[in-house]
Protein backbone atom coordinates (compact mmCIF):
# COMPACT_ATOMS: atom_id res chain seq x y z
CA UNK A 1 0.00 0.00 0.00
CA UNK A 2 1.16 3.67 -0.82
CA UNK A 3 0.16 6.87 -0.47
CA UNK A 4 1.38 10.27 -2.13
CA UNK A 5 0.24 14.00 -1.80
CA UNK A 6 1.88 15.98 -4.63
CA UNK A 7 2.17 20.22 -4.71
CA UNK A 8 2.93 22.03 -7.41
CA UNK A 9 1.74 25.69 -8.17
CA UNK A 10 -0.19 25.10 -10.82
CA UNK A 11 -1.89 28.44 -9.80
CA UNK A 12 -4.83 28.01 -12.35
CA UNK A 13 -8.86 28.72 -11.57
CA UNK A 14 -10.31 24.99 -11.31
CA UNK A 15 -6.82 23.30 -11.09
CA UNK A 16 -6.06 22.03 -7.18
CA UNK A 17 -2.35 22.78 -6.49
CA UNK A 18 -2.42 19.88 -4.09
CA UNK A 19 -2.81 16.47 -4.74
CA UNK A 20 -3.14 12.87 -3.35
CA UNK A 21 -3.47 9.66 -4.41
CA UNK A 22 -3.34 6.08 -3.21
CA UNK A 23 -2.20 2.74 -4.89
CA UNK A 24 -2.29 -1.14 -3.44
CA UNK A 25 -0.66 -3.88 -5.37
CA UNK A 26 0.89 -7.15 -4.32
CA UNK A 27 4.09 -8.79 -5.41
CA UNK A 28 4.62 -12.92 -6.18
CA UNK A 29 7.37 -14.99 -6.15
CA UNK A 30 6.83 -18.80 -6.40
CA UNK A 31 9.72 -21.56 -6.62
CA UNK A 32 7.64 -23.88 -9.12
CA UNK A 33 10.64 -26.38 -8.58
CA UNK A 34 14.39 -25.96 -7.87
CA UNK A 35 14.94 -24.50 -11.35
CA UNK A 36 12.02 -22.31 -12.03
CA UNK A 37 11.05 -19.16 -10.60
CA UNK A 38 7.82 -17.29 -11.18
CA UNK A 39 7.45 -13.30 -10.24
CA UNK A 40 4.81 -11.05 -10.73
CA UNK A 41 3.96 -7.81 -9.49
CA UNK A 42 -0.04 -6.56 -9.68
CA UNK A 43 -0.71 -2.86 -10.01
CA UNK A 44 3.19 -1.85 -9.13
CA UNK A 45 4.25 1.23 -7.31
CA UNK A 46 7.24 2.71 -9.15
CA UNK A 47 6.95 6.40 -7.48
CA UNK A 48 9.93 5.97 -5.03
CA UNK A 49 12.36 5.13 -7.68
CA UNK A 50 15.36 7.78 -8.28
CA UNK A 51 14.86 10.12 -11.07
CA UNK A 52 15.89 9.90 -14.61
CA UNK A 53 19.26 12.02 -15.27
CA UNK A 54 17.66 14.20 -17.80
CA UNK A 55 19.77 16.41 -20.49
CA UNK A 56 19.42 18.80 -23.05
CA UNK A 57 19.90 16.51 -25.91
CA UNK A 58 20.55 18.14 -29.73
CA UNK A 59 21.06 14.46 -31.04
CA UNK A 60 19.12 13.46 -33.75
CA UNK A 61 18.59 10.39 -31.17
CA UNK A 62 16.89 9.62 -28.21
CA UNK A 63 18.91 9.35 -24.77
CA UNK A 64 19.04 5.85 -23.01
CA UNK A 65 18.39 6.17 -19.53
CA UNK A 66 19.10 3.82 -16.75
CA UNK A 67 15.98 1.53 -15.44
CA UNK A 68 16.15 2.04 -11.46
CA UNK A 69 12.76 -0.36 -11.17
CA UNK A 70 13.83 -3.39 -8.80
CA UNK A 71 11.29 -5.61 -10.81
CA UNK A 72 13.19 -4.76 -14.52
CA UNK A 73 16.57 -5.33 -12.91
CA UNK A 74 16.68 -8.37 -11.49
CA UNK A 75 16.63 -12.13 -13.01
CA UNK A 76 16.36 -10.24 -16.41
CA UNK A 77 19.73 -11.83 -18.17
CA UNK A 78 17.80 -14.19 -20.11
CA UNK A 79 15.90 -11.54 -21.54
CA UNK A 80 18.87 -9.21 -22.33
CA UNK A 81 19.94 -11.59 -25.49
CA UNK A 82 20.43 -9.72 -28.44
CA UNK A 83 20.13 -6.54 -27.13
CA UNK A 84 16.67 -6.60 -27.85
CA UNK A 85 14.58 -5.65 -24.26
CA UNK A 86 15.07 -2.39 -23.21
CA UNK A 87 12.64 -2.39 -19.59
CA UNK A 88 12.03 1.37 -19.95
CA UNK A 89 9.84 1.04 -22.84
CA UNK A 90 7.59 -0.49 -20.59
CA UNK A 91 5.91 2.21 -18.91
CA UNK A 92 8.06 4.85 -18.32
CA UNK A 93 9.43 5.51 -21.88
CA UNK A 94 7.26 4.61 -24.76
CA UNK A 95 8.10 4.25 -28.40
CA UNK A 96 4.68 5.07 -29.65
CA UNK A 97 2.54 7.93 -29.55
CA UNK A 98 -0.41 9.25 -31.67
CA UNK A 99 -0.82 12.84 -31.84
CA UNK A 100 -3.20 12.93 -34.44
CA UNK A 101 -6.21 13.68 -31.98
CA UNK A 102 -5.06 16.56 -30.84
CA UNK A 103 -5.48 18.62 -34.25
CA UNK A 104 -4.34 22.24 -33.72
CA UNK A 105 -5.70 22.01 -30.13
CA UNK A 106 -3.82 23.27 -27.40
CA UNK A 107 -2.12 21.10 -25.13
CA UNK A 108 -2.87 21.29 -21.16
CA UNK A 109 -1.29 18.17 -19.82
CA UNK A 110 0.69 15.82 -21.69
CA UNK A 111 0.85 12.16 -20.03
CA UNK A 112 4.39 10.44 -20.52
CA UNK A 113 3.86 7.59 -18.74
CA UNK A 114 1.84 4.91 -19.17
CA UNK A 115 0.26 2.55 -15.50
CA UNK A 116 2.03 -0.71 -15.61
CA UNK A 117 -1.29 -2.77 -14.36
CA UNK A 118 0.91 -5.60 -14.06
CA UNK A 119 3.99 -7.18 -15.51
CA UNK A 120 5.35 -11.55 -14.76
CA UNK A 121 8.02 -13.55 -15.36
CA UNK A 122 9.41 -17.10 -15.22
CA UNK A 123 13.03 -17.89 -15.43
CA UNK A 124 15.17 -20.69 -14.77
CA UNK A 125 17.49 -23.52 -16.55
CA UNK A 126 16.88 -27.01 -16.38
CA UNK A 127 19.49 -29.58 -15.87
CA UNK A 128 20.42 -30.28 -18.90
CA UNK A 129 21.34 -26.61 -19.55
CA UNK A 130 18.33 -25.46 -21.16
CA UNK A 131 17.60 -21.76 -19.82
CA UNK A 132 14.09 -20.69 -20.32
CA UNK A 133 12.28 -16.93 -19.74
CA UNK A 134 8.58 -15.61 -20.12
CA UNK A 135 8.09 -12.48 -19.70
CA UNK A 136 4.42 -11.06 -19.56
CA UNK A 137 3.47 -7.01 -19.02
CA UNK A 138 0.45 -4.70 -19.70
CA UNK A 139 0.22 -1.08 -19.44
CA UNK A 140 -2.71 1.31 -19.60
CA UNK A 141 -3.70 3.44 -21.67
CA UNK A 142 -2.12 7.42 -21.83
CA UNK A 143 -4.64 10.16 -22.36
CA UNK A 144 -3.58 13.95 -22.89
CA UNK A 145 -5.69 16.76 -21.81
CA UNK A 146 -6.09 19.16 -24.62
CA UNK A 147 -8.49 22.49 -24.79
CA UNK A 148 -10.24 23.87 -28.42
CA UNK A 149 -10.75 27.30 -29.86
CA UNK A 150 -13.36 27.82 -27.64
CA UNK A 151 -11.89 26.43 -24.23
CA UNK A 152 -13.24 23.30 -24.14
CA UNK A 153 -11.70 20.66 -22.61
CA UNK A 154 -11.36 17.04 -23.99
CA UNK A 155 -8.90 14.34 -23.19
CA UNK A 156 -7.35 12.51 -26.54
CA UNK A 157 -5.98 9.18 -26.00
CA UNK A 158 -2.54 9.08 -27.00
CA UNK A 159 -1.35 5.72 -26.24
CA UNK A 160 -3.42 2.55 -25.68
CA UNK A 161 -4.19 -0.14 -23.84
CA UNK A 162 -0.58 -1.88 -24.63
CA UNK A 163 0.70 -5.87 -24.27
CA UNK A 164 4.01 -6.91 -23.89
CA UNK A 165 6.00 -10.37 -24.22
CA UNK A 166 9.20 -11.69 -24.37
CA UNK A 167 9.78 -15.51 -24.79
CA UNK A 168 13.72 -16.81 -24.69
CA UNK A 169 15.34 -20.22 -24.94
CA UNK A 170 18.95 -20.26 -23.94
CA UNK A 171 20.84 -23.79 -24.54
CA UNK A 172 24.15 -24.13 -22.58
CA UNK A 173 26.82 -26.24 -25.22
CA UNK A 174 30.04 -27.52 -24.19
CA UNK A 175 33.46 -25.25 -23.83
CA UNK A 176 30.52 -22.54 -22.29
CA UNK A 177 28.89 -22.15 -25.36
CA UNK A 178 25.33 -21.38 -26.38
CA UNK A 179 22.52 -21.09 -28.99
CA UNK A 180 19.84 -18.54 -28.19
CA UNK A 181 16.27 -17.96 -29.94
CA UNK A 182 14.34 -15.02 -28.35
CA UNK A 183 10.54 -13.36 -29.61
CA UNK A 184 9.91 -9.98 -28.45
CA UNK A 185 6.06 -9.30 -28.90
CA UNK A 186 3.98 -5.49 -28.77
CA UNK A 187 -0.09 -5.65 -29.69
CA UNK A 188 -1.33 -2.35 -28.62
CA UNK A 189 -5.37 -2.41 -28.98
CA UNK A 190 -7.27 -0.69 -31.70
CA UNK A 191 -5.86 0.54 -34.89
CA UNK A 192 -2.29 1.30 -33.70
CA UNK A 193 0.34 -1.08 -34.98
CA UNK A 194 2.05 -4.01 -33.43
CA UNK A 195 5.37 -5.18 -33.76
CA UNK A 196 7.32 -8.60 -33.28
CA UNK A 197 11.17 -9.22 -33.24
CA UNK A 198 12.62 -12.50 -33.49
CA UNK A 199 16.39 -13.07 -33.06
CA UNK A 200 18.54 -16.62 -33.38
CA UNK A 201 21.62 -16.35 -31.53
CA UNK A 202 24.83 -18.29 -31.57
CA UNK A 203 28.10 -18.25 -29.06
CA UNK A 204 30.93 -21.05 -29.79
CA UNK A 205 34.36 -21.22 -28.15
CA UNK A 206 36.95 -24.13 -28.74
CA UNK A 207 37.74 -26.63 -26.32
CA UNK A 208 40.87 -24.53 -24.53
CA UNK A 209 38.41 -21.50 -25.51
CA UNK A 210 41.16 -20.00 -27.29
CA UNK A 211 39.14 -18.72 -30.00
CA UNK A 212 35.50 -18.06 -30.52
CA UNK A 213 32.78 -16.99 -33.34
CA UNK A 214 29.63 -15.37 -32.26
CA UNK A 215 26.56 -14.01 -34.29
CA UNK A 216 23.12 -13.05 -34.41
CA UNK A 217 19.89 -13.24 -37.31
CA UNK A 218 17.23 -10.88 -36.36
CA UNK A 219 14.09 -10.18 -38.17
CA UNK A 220 11.56 -7.25 -37.19
CA UNK A 221 7.93 -7.21 -38.18
CA UNK A 222 5.67 -4.33 -38.44
CA UNK A 223 1.89 -4.83 -38.70
CA UNK A 224 -0.80 -1.83 -38.71
CA UNK A 225 -2.23 -0.06 -41.54
CA UNK A 226 1.40 -0.54 -43.31
CA UNK A 227 3.30 -3.43 -43.19
CA UNK A 228 7.15 -3.67 -42.78
CA UNK A 229 9.88 -6.45 -42.51
CA UNK A 230 13.40 -5.76 -41.76
CA UNK A 231 16.49 -7.82 -41.33
CA UNK A 232 19.82 -7.63 -39.53
CA UNK A 233 22.70 -9.90 -38.65
CA UNK A 234 25.89 -9.84 -36.63
CA UNK A 235 29.45 -12.15 -37.03
CA UNK A 236 32.31 -11.50 -35.09
CA UNK A 237 34.97 -14.44 -34.45
CA UNK A 238 38.51 -14.37 -33.71
CA UNK A 239 40.82 -14.90 -30.21
CA UNK A 240 40.09 -14.39 -27.01
CA UNK A 241 42.87 -15.82 -24.68
CA UNK A 242 46.95 -15.35 -24.32
CA UNK A 243 48.27 -12.15 -24.11
CA UNK A 244 47.62 -11.17 -27.92
CA UNK A 245 44.08 -11.12 -28.39
CA UNK A 246 41.70 -9.95 -31.65
CA UNK A 247 38.76 -10.18 -33.03
CA UNK A 248 36.47 -9.26 -36.80
CA UNK A 249 33.10 -8.42 -36.47
CA UNK A 250 30.51 -7.33 -38.66
CA UNK A 251 27.17 -6.15 -38.32
CA UNK A 252 24.11 -5.24 -40.46
CA UNK A 253 20.84 -3.70 -40.64
CA UNK A 254 18.37 -3.21 -43.76
CA UNK A 255 16.75 0.32 -44.22
CA UNK A 256 13.47 -1.28 -42.21
CA UNK A 257 14.62 -3.43 -39.22
CA UNK A 258 13.25 -1.54 -36.38
CA UNK A 259 13.11 -3.21 -32.83
CA UNK A 260 12.28 0.22 -31.17
CA UNK A 261 8.89 -0.98 -29.62
CA UNK A 262 10.44 -3.24 -27.23
CA UNK A 263 14.14 -2.20 -27.68
CA UNK A 264 16.58 0.64 -27.69
CA UNK A 265 16.96 1.93 -30.77
CA UNK A 266 18.97 4.70 -32.79
CA UNK A 267 19.15 4.11 -36.37
CA UNK A 268 19.03 1.04 -38.92
CA UNK A 269 20.21 0.97 -43.24
CA UNK A 270 23.93 0.23 -41.72
CA UNK A 271 27.18 -2.03 -42.79
CA UNK A 272 29.80 -1.57 -39.76
CA UNK A 273 32.99 -3.59 -40.00
CA UNK A 274 35.59 -3.77 -36.72
CA UNK A 275 38.50 -5.02 -36.49
CA UNK A 276 40.03 -5.08 -33.00
CA UNK A 277 43.76 -5.59 -31.21
CA UNK A 278 44.59 -6.00 -27.91
CA UNK A 279 47.76 -6.85 -26.19
CA UNK A 280 47.46 -7.29 -22.94
CA UNK A 281 50.32 -8.70 -19.75
CA UNK A 282 48.33 -10.21 -16.52
CA UNK A 283 52.14 -10.92 -15.02
CA UNK A 284 52.61 -7.80 -12.06
CA UNK A 285 55.82 -6.62 -12.13
CA UNK A 286 57.54 -3.87 -9.60
CA UNK A 287 55.18 -1.15 -10.36
CA UNK A 288 51.79 -2.34 -11.67
CA UNK A 289 49.48 -5.28 -11.45
CA UNK A 290 48.23 -5.35 -15.58
CA UNK A 291 49.22 -3.44 -18.62
CA UNK A 292 47.16 -3.70 -21.14
CA UNK A 293 46.52 -1.66 -24.65
CA UNK A 294 43.88 -2.11 -27.68
CA UNK A 295 43.29 -0.85 -30.86
CA UNK A 296 40.30 -0.20 -33.45
CA UNK A 297 39.53 0.10 -36.46
CA UNK A 298 35.95 0.88 -37.56
CA UNK A 299 34.39 1.29 -41.17
CA UNK A 300 30.58 2.11 -41.65
CA UNK A 301 28.64 2.44 -44.61
CA UNK A 302 25.38 3.12 -45.74
CA UNK A 303 23.69 -0.33 -46.96
CA UNK A 304 20.51 1.06 -49.12
CA UNK A 305 21.58 2.45 -51.51
CA UNK A 306 25.43 1.99 -50.45
CA UNK A 307 27.15 4.72 -49.27
CA UNK A 308 30.26 5.62 -47.08
CA UNK A 309 29.38 7.05 -43.77
CA UNK A 310 32.66 6.92 -41.68
CA UNK A 311 35.59 5.41 -40.56
CA UNK A 312 37.57 6.24 -37.34
CA UNK A 313 40.67 4.31 -35.57
CA UNK A 314 40.87 4.56 -31.52
CA UNK A 315 43.34 3.14 -29.34
CA UNK A 316 45.25 3.42 -25.90
CA UNK A 317 46.86 1.64 -22.85
CA UNK A 318 45.60 0.93 -19.62
CA UNK A 319 47.77 0.11 -16.03
CA UNK A 320 46.79 -0.75 -12.68
CA UNK A 321 49.53 0.33 -10.97
CA UNK A 322 50.45 -2.14 -7.36
CA UNK A 323 48.41 0.54 -5.52
CA UNK A 324 45.93 -0.08 -7.10
CA UNK A 325 44.87 3.21 -9.17
CA UNK A 326 44.39 3.24 -12.47
CA UNK A 327 45.40 5.43 -15.25
CA UNK A 328 43.96 4.53 -18.86
CA UNK A 329 44.97 6.94 -21.98
CA UNK A 330 42.64 6.37 -25.33
CA UNK A 331 43.00 8.63 -28.74
CA UNK A 332 40.09 8.75 -31.24
CA UNK A 333 40.50 9.87 -35.16
CA UNK A 334 37.36 10.38 -37.33
CA UNK A 335 37.81 10.99 -41.13
CA UNK A 336 35.26 12.99 -42.55
CA UNK A 337 32.42 11.64 -42.71
CA UNK A 338 28.79 11.40 -44.38
CA UNK A 339 26.04 12.34 -41.25
CA UNK A 340 22.88 10.90 -42.70
CA UNK A 341 20.73 11.72 -39.53
CA UNK A 342 21.66 14.86 -38.39
CA UNK A 343 20.04 16.87 -40.68
CA UNK A 344 16.59 15.68 -39.67
CA UNK A 345 15.14 15.03 -43.38
CA UNK A 346 17.17 12.31 -44.93
CA UNK A 347 19.50 14.96 -46.64
CA UNK A 348 23.21 14.05 -46.39
CA UNK A 349 25.41 16.12 -44.09
CA UNK A 350 29.34 16.17 -44.61
CA UNK A 351 30.46 16.01 -41.37
CA UNK A 352 34.43 17.56 -40.98
CA UNK A 353 37.17 14.57 -39.11
CA UNK A 354 37.66 15.57 -35.94
CA UNK A 355 40.22 13.99 -33.25
CA UNK A 356 40.05 13.48 -29.29
CA UNK A 357 41.89 12.55 -26.24
CA UNK A 358 40.94 11.55 -23.11
CA UNK A 359 42.43 10.48 -19.66
CA UNK A 360 41.19 8.37 -17.47
CA UNK A 361 42.40 8.14 -13.37
CA UNK A 362 40.64 5.92 -10.88
CA UNK A 363 41.46 5.15 -6.99
CA UNK A 364 41.83 2.18 -5.01
CA UNK A 365 37.48 2.15 -4.44
CA UNK A 366 38.20 0.28 -1.33
CA UNK A 367 40.15 3.26 0.63
CA UNK A 368 37.86 5.33 2.52
CA UNK A 369 38.34 8.42 0.94
CA UNK A 370 39.16 8.08 -3.09
CA UNK A 371 38.79 10.48 -5.50
CA UNK A 372 39.20 10.25 -9.97
CA UNK A 373 38.22 11.45 -12.54
CA UNK A 374 38.51 12.03 -16.54
CA UNK A 375 39.81 14.72 -18.74
CA UNK A 376 38.70 14.69 -22.57
CA UNK A 377 39.58 17.01 -25.37
CA UNK A 378 38.27 17.23 -29.16
CA UNK A 379 38.51 19.05 -31.91
CA UNK A 380 36.52 19.32 -35.27
CA UNK A 381 38.27 20.47 -38.39
CA UNK A 382 35.16 22.95 -39.26
CA UNK A 383 35.31 26.22 -37.91
CA UNK A 384 37.81 24.69 -35.37
CA UNK A 385 34.99 23.32 -32.96
CA UNK A 386 36.76 22.27 -29.53
CA UNK A 387 35.13 20.40 -27.07
CA UNK A 388 36.21 19.91 -23.39
CA UNK A 389 35.01 17.60 -20.82
CA UNK A 390 36.54 17.84 -16.88
CA UNK A 391 34.99 15.13 -14.62
CA UNK A 392 36.17 14.86 -10.84
CA UNK A 393 34.42 12.61 -8.73
CA UNK A 394 35.19 11.40 -4.66
CA UNK A 395 33.49 9.49 -2.20
CA UNK A 396 34.24 9.38 1.50
CA UNK A 397 32.85 6.96 4.04
CA UNK A 398 33.30 7.93 7.40
CA UNK A 399 32.48 4.64 8.83
CA UNK A 400 30.25 1.44 8.66
CA UNK A 401 27.49 4.17 8.83
CA UNK A 402 28.10 7.23 6.79
CA UNK A 403 29.24 8.20 3.58
CA UNK A 404 29.27 10.45 0.58
CA UNK A 405 29.54 10.97 -2.63
CA UNK A 406 29.99 14.14 -5.07
CA UNK A 407 30.51 14.37 -8.52
CA UNK A 408 31.15 17.23 -10.47
CA UNK A 409 31.56 17.50 -14.56
CA UNK A 410 31.91 20.72 -16.78
CA UNK A 411 31.74 20.48 -20.61
CA UNK A 412 32.09 23.53 -22.44
CA UNK A 413 32.18 23.65 -26.76
CA UNK A 414 33.02 26.58 -28.60
CA UNK A 415 32.47 26.60 -32.62
CA UNK A 416 30.77 23.59 -32.99
CA UNK A 417 28.14 22.86 -36.28
CA UNK A 418 25.27 20.90 -35.87
CA UNK A 419 21.29 21.04 -36.94
CA UNK A 420 19.49 23.68 -35.55
CA UNK A 421 15.76 23.95 -37.15
CA UNK A 422 13.87 23.29 -40.30
CA UNK A 423 12.54 25.74 -43.03
CA UNK A 424 10.03 23.94 -44.47
CA UNK A 425 12.31 20.82 -46.37
CA UNK A 426 15.34 23.19 -45.72
CA UNK A 427 17.71 22.05 -42.97
CA UNK A 428 19.41 25.00 -41.06
CA UNK A 429 22.70 24.57 -39.12
CA UNK A 430 24.53 26.89 -36.53
CA UNK A 431 27.76 27.71 -35.67
CA UNK A 432 27.40 27.45 -31.16
CA UNK A 433 28.96 27.99 -28.07
CA UNK A 434 27.77 25.77 -25.51
CA UNK A 435 28.67 25.35 -21.69
CA UNK A 436 27.26 22.00 -19.91
CA UNK A 437 27.56 21.88 -15.48
CA UNK A 438 26.77 18.65 -13.77
CA UNK A 439 26.62 18.75 -9.95
CA UNK A 440 25.41 15.72 -7.40
CA UNK A 441 25.59 14.68 -4.24
CA UNK A 442 24.50 11.85 -2.73
CA UNK A 443 24.78 10.92 0.93
CA UNK A 444 23.71 6.97 2.87
CA UNK A 445 23.53 6.62 6.58
CA UNK A 446 22.70 3.19 7.64
CA UNK A 447 21.26 3.45 11.50
CA UNK A 448 21.46 -0.44 11.87
CA UNK A 449 21.31 -3.10 9.63
CA UNK A 450 17.29 -3.18 9.16
CA UNK A 451 16.99 0.82 8.77
CA UNK A 452 18.86 3.78 6.66
CA UNK A 453 17.77 6.65 4.48
CA UNK A 454 19.81 7.40 1.00
CA UNK A 455 19.62 10.83 -0.75
CA UNK A 456 20.32 12.12 -3.70
CA UNK A 457 21.04 15.60 -5.16
CA UNK A 458 21.20 16.61 -8.91
CA UNK A 459 22.10 19.79 -10.52
CA UNK A 460 22.13 20.18 -14.38
CA UNK A 461 22.69 22.83 -16.53
CA UNK A 462 23.21 23.14 -20.26
CA UNK A 463 22.32 25.89 -23.05
CA UNK A 464 23.06 26.73 -26.80
CA UNK A 465 24.88 30.22 -27.93
CA UNK A 466 24.21 30.64 -31.48
CA UNK A 467 26.48 32.80 -33.00
CA UNK A 468 26.00 31.99 -37.20
CA UNK A 469 23.44 30.19 -38.96
CA UNK A 470 23.89 27.92 -42.43
CA UNK A 471 22.34 26.54 -44.98
CA UNK A 472 22.67 22.52 -45.81
CA UNK A 473 23.44 22.66 -49.30
CA UNK A 474 22.17 19.35 -51.72
CA UNK A 475 26.02 18.37 -52.15
CA UNK A 476 25.60 18.31 -48.14
CA UNK A 477 28.04 21.33 -47.27
CA UNK A 478 27.52 24.25 -45.61
CA UNK A 479 26.42 27.91 -47.22
CA UNK A 480 26.11 30.93 -44.92
CA UNK A 481 22.39 31.74 -44.08
CA UNK A 482 20.77 34.49 -46.15
CA UNK A 483 17.26 33.88 -45.12
CA UNK A 484 14.74 35.71 -42.70
CA UNK A 485 16.17 36.36 -39.56
CA UNK A 486 16.30 33.48 -37.51
CA UNK A 487 15.48 34.26 -33.47
CA UNK A 488 14.40 32.16 -30.29
CA UNK A 489 16.76 29.44 -31.18
CA UNK A 490 19.12 29.82 -28.20
CA UNK A 491 18.46 27.11 -25.45
CA UNK A 492 18.81 27.54 -21.61
CA UNK A 493 17.83 24.16 -20.09
CA UNK A 494 18.25 23.55 -16.04
CA UNK A 495 16.86 20.29 -14.26
CA UNK A 496 17.02 20.16 -10.43
CA UNK A 497 15.99 16.88 -8.34
CA UNK A 498 15.70 15.89 -4.39
CA UNK A 499 15.39 12.53 -4.24
CA UNK A 500 15.20 11.33 -0.43
CA UNK A 501 14.25 7.87 1.09
CA UNK A 502 13.96 6.91 4.27
CA UNK A 503 13.69 2.50 4.43
CA UNK A 504 12.87 0.52 7.76
CA UNK A 505 12.69 -3.20 7.53
CA UNK A 506 10.30 -4.04 9.85
CA UNK A 507 10.04 -7.52 9.36
CA UNK A 508 12.17 -10.43 7.48
CA UNK A 509 10.96 -9.33 3.63
CA UNK A 510 8.83 -6.35 4.58
CA UNK A 511 10.05 -2.76 4.42
CA UNK A 512 8.17 0.68 5.49
CA UNK A 513 10.20 3.35 3.13
CA UNK A 514 9.28 7.31 3.32
CA UNK A 515 9.98 9.19 0.02
CA UNK A 516 10.73 12.77 -0.89
CA UNK A 517 11.24 14.26 -4.43
CA UNK A 518 11.54 17.86 -5.33
CA UNK A 519 11.97 18.29 -9.38
CA UNK A 520 12.40 21.76 -11.14
CA UNK A 521 12.71 21.71 -14.81
CA UNK A 522 13.36 25.02 -16.86
CA UNK A 523 13.57 25.09 -20.87
CA UNK A 524 13.84 28.57 -21.68
CA UNK A 525 14.91 30.38 -25.03
CA UNK A 526 17.19 32.83 -22.81
CA UNK A 527 20.44 32.05 -21.65
CA UNK A 528 23.13 33.42 -19.15
CA UNK A 529 26.75 32.13 -19.31
CA UNK A 530 26.86 32.68 -15.19
CA UNK A 531 26.36 29.26 -13.31
CA UNK A 532 25.07 31.04 -10.32
CA UNK A 533 22.65 32.79 -12.08
CA UNK A 534 21.75 29.42 -13.36
CA UNK A 535 21.56 27.72 -9.77
CA UNK A 536 19.32 30.50 -8.30
CA UNK A 537 16.85 30.53 -11.38
CA UNK A 538 15.82 27.00 -11.40
CA UNK A 539 15.97 27.16 -7.13
CA UNK A 540 13.09 29.56 -7.85
CA UNK A 541 11.39 28.17 -10.31
CA UNK A 542 7.68 26.45 -9.80
CA UNK A 543 8.68 23.31 -7.43
CA UNK A 544 6.70 19.56 -8.00
CA UNK A 545 7.18 18.16 -4.36
CA UNK A 546 5.81 14.84 -3.45
CA UNK A 547 5.82 12.93 -0.20
CA UNK A 548 4.87 9.43 -0.15
CA UNK A 549 4.72 6.39 2.67
CA UNK A 550 5.38 2.91 1.32
CA UNK A 551 4.69 -0.22 2.78
CA UNK A 552 5.39 -3.70 1.95
CA UNK A 553 4.47 -6.63 4.24
CA UNK A 554 5.85 -9.60 3.30
CA UNK A 555 3.75 -13.24 3.20
CA UNK A 556 5.71 -16.60 3.36
CA UNK A 557 3.12 -19.13 2.29
CA UNK A 558 4.83 -21.96 3.66
CA UNK A 559 4.74 -20.41 7.04
CA UNK A 560 0.76 -19.95 7.31
CA UNK A 561 0.64 -23.11 6.15
CA UNK A 562 2.75 -24.37 9.13
CA UNK A 563 0.71 -22.25 11.36
CA UNK A 564 -2.39 -23.81 10.12
CA UNK A 565 -1.84 -27.44 10.27
CA UNK A 566 -0.60 -26.59 14.17
CA UNK A 567 -3.82 -24.59 14.48
CA UNK A 568 -5.66 -27.57 13.14
CA UNK A 569 -3.96 -30.38 15.08
CA UNK A 570 -4.31 -27.91 17.87
CA UNK A 571 -8.60 -28.40 17.81
CA UNK A 572 -8.04 -32.40 17.31
CA UNK A 573 -8.62 -31.49 13.70
CA UNK A 574 -5.68 -33.70 12.05
CA UNK A 575 -4.68 -32.82 8.60
CA UNK A 576 -7.31 -35.25 6.82
CA UNK A 577 -9.75 -32.42 5.29
CA UNK A 578 -9.20 -31.70 1.76
CA UNK A 579 -8.72 -28.33 1.92
CA UNK A 580 -5.91 -28.69 4.42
Amino acid sequence: MSAYVNHYPVNLPGVKNTTARFNGGMDVKYGINNSFTLDMTLVPDFGQVQSDNRILNLTPFEVKFNENRQFFTEGTELFNKGDLFYSKRIGSIPSYYDYSGVGNDKIVKDQKEAKVLNATKISGRTAKGLGIGIFNAVTNGMETEVEDAQGNIRMVETQPLTNYNILVFDQSLKNNSSATFINTNVLRRGSAYDANVTALLFNLNNKGNKYFVNGAGKMSYLRGKETSTGYSYGLKFGKQSGNFTWSYSQQYADDKFDPSDLGFFTNNNFLDQVLDFHYNVYKPSSWYNQLLSYFNILYSRRAIPGSFQTFSVEGGPYVQFKNLWSAEVNGIYTAAKNDFYESRNGQVYKTPESYSFVLYINPNRAKAYNFGGNIRYREQELFKGKEYNFYFFQNLRINDKIAFGLDLNFNPNYNYVNWVTAQGDKAIFSKYDRRTVENSFDAKYTFTNLMGFTVVLRHYWSDRRNKEFYLLKPDGNLSNYTGTPLNGLDRNYNVFNIDLIYTWQFAPGSTLSVSYKDAAETYDTYYTERYNKNLSGILNAPQNNSLSVRVLYYVDYLDLKKKRKKGLERFGLGISWPWV
